[in-house]
């Protein structure tokens, strides 16, 4: 019944047609044609899995753009029964198999992953293919016979593919990284695979870019963490702005659910392992402090194990269960909709129709390469300014107040497919 429900639903993601709404998206689409991190095809650091999985779903795929948005959807179709079994291996009961995968379905965040052209699905994938694997690995009778080597070297693969697919998520890597040392006889084999891929990777950069690439690497980290990334290591407010992300995507409710999480994570170290409750934490800082509050999707890695450890808390009761699996199976209704463009095309549509040109600090480059409007960088304020007397149009992720525009205008909103999507308003002059 599960993998019905699961081909149903890729089945659903598969009808949406192929579109990109971000310039990161576009960046992968013209990594697929030509590798370059310099030319921001894609940008830094590369993410070389990913570009490999792409370029290999090309091969059936009738574009690039199409290969980059069925290599993130295929990797986080995976997400639901990677969920669903790591949650089983961890607390040991088989019954939380349907509600943890159901789940994971109903999630907004899993179609927003899926059709978002990124690799954030697929690296999601393999990090919790690394847990399962070393989970597994660590319940062998043995732990040394051939099976558990076995599942150590697979358990490395996956996180040497987690670290190629989406380098930004080293912080992941630490939790199944610290978990597979911990295998003292054997680490060779759990090393071996990471160092392999790592060095793949590395000379795929390096046949394109040269130590230009590394030169590029200290570039765009300073400009991320001080300049355009908007974290909160540069600007303390965001920690405001990411409490409104929380209260938009879990309801003004989700600090009640930090106190268990915690004690998920402290029940699963009763045996002596704290590294759960550790990379929990780990995780938490790092998207409070390392990431923008603009983007949902940066909370996936705390959402999916969020839900794996209160999981635990579920009571045993059939009843419970059965109720609990209902429930989740209703869920995935509030996420199906119609499959339609993202908010960025819609947005596009109507400014070409109504627009003499567009500024805009959201999806420059796509948008400068699929339409035929002039398009303003407002990031350059001096250039914004000048294009909005001219009768340009502003487009935006928040609400504009009067004094944004140099005269009135009819505001026109484009809502999001999902909730953890972005939506835009475009500002048409009256």
């Amino acid at each position: 019944m599960l993998l019905l429900l699961q081909g149903v639903w890729m089945g659903w993601l598969f009808a949406f047609p192929v579109a990109l709404d971000s310039d990161d998206a576009l960046n992968f689409a013209h990594g697929v044609a030509r590798f370059s991190v310099l030319e921001f095809s894609p940008h830094f650091p590369g993410y070389p899995a990913f570009i490999w999985f792409a370029r290999l779903i090309h091969l059936v795929a009738p574009d690039p753009a199409s290969a980059v948005q069925w290599a993130s959807l295929l990797g986080s179709s995976l997400l639901p029964p990677l969920s669903a079994l790591l949650a089983v291996r961890l607390w040991q009961r088989s019954e939380l198999l349907a509600p943890v995968w159901l789940g994971t379905i109903a999630l907004p965040l899993t179609p927003t992953l899926a059709l978002s052209g990124l690799s954030d699905g697929p690296a999601l994938a393999a990090w919790l293919g690394a847990l399962l694997a070393l989970h597994s690995s660590s319940s062998a009778a043995s732990a040394s016979s051939p099976r558990s080597s076995r599942r150590l070297a697979l358990a490395g693969l996956l996180l040497g593919l987690l670290l190629a697919l989406r380098p930004s998520y080293f912080v992941l890597a630490l939790l199944p990284l610290w978990q597979g040392w911990q295998h003292k006889g054997q680490r060779l084999h759990f090393a071996a695979p990471i160092a392999l891929v790592g060095l793949a990777c590395l000379l795929f950069v390096w046949q394109a870019d040269g130590w230009a690439y590394f030169a590029e690497g200290r570039r765009f980290t300073d400009g991320h963490f001080h300049l355009w990334g908007n974290t909160a290591a540069a600007h303390g407010s965001r920690l405001l702005s990411w409490g409104q992300t929380l209260n938009a995507q879990l309801s003004p409710l989700w600090p009640l659910l930090l106190w268990p999480l915690w004690r998920g994570a402290r029940r699963l170290a009763i045996g002596g392992d704290r590294s759960w409750g550790i990379g929990w934490l780990a995780l938490l800082l790092w998207t409070l402090l390392g990431q923008n509050p603009d983007n949902p999707r940066h909370l996936a890695p705390l959402v999916y194990l969020g839900l794996i450890l209160l999981a635990g808390w579920l009571p045993a009761a059939r009843s419970v269960v059965m109720a609990t699996m209902l429930g989740a199976l209703a869920l995935p209704g509030s996420t199906l909709i119609p499959p339609g463009l993202p908010a960025m095309s819609q947005a596009r549509e109507v400014a070409e129709q109504r627009c003499p040109a567009l500024v805009t600090q959201w999806g420059v480059r796509l948008l400068r390469e699929s339409s035929p409007l002039p398009v303003t960088d407002g990031w350059y304020q001096g250039d914004a300014r000048l294009a909005l007397t001219q009768g340009a149009c502003r487009l935006s992720r928040r609400p504009l107040d009067a004094g944004d525009l140099p005269g009135p205008y009819q505001a026109v909103w484009f809502a999001p497919r999902f909730r953890a999507e972005p939506g835009l308003w475009l500002a048409l002059p009256r």
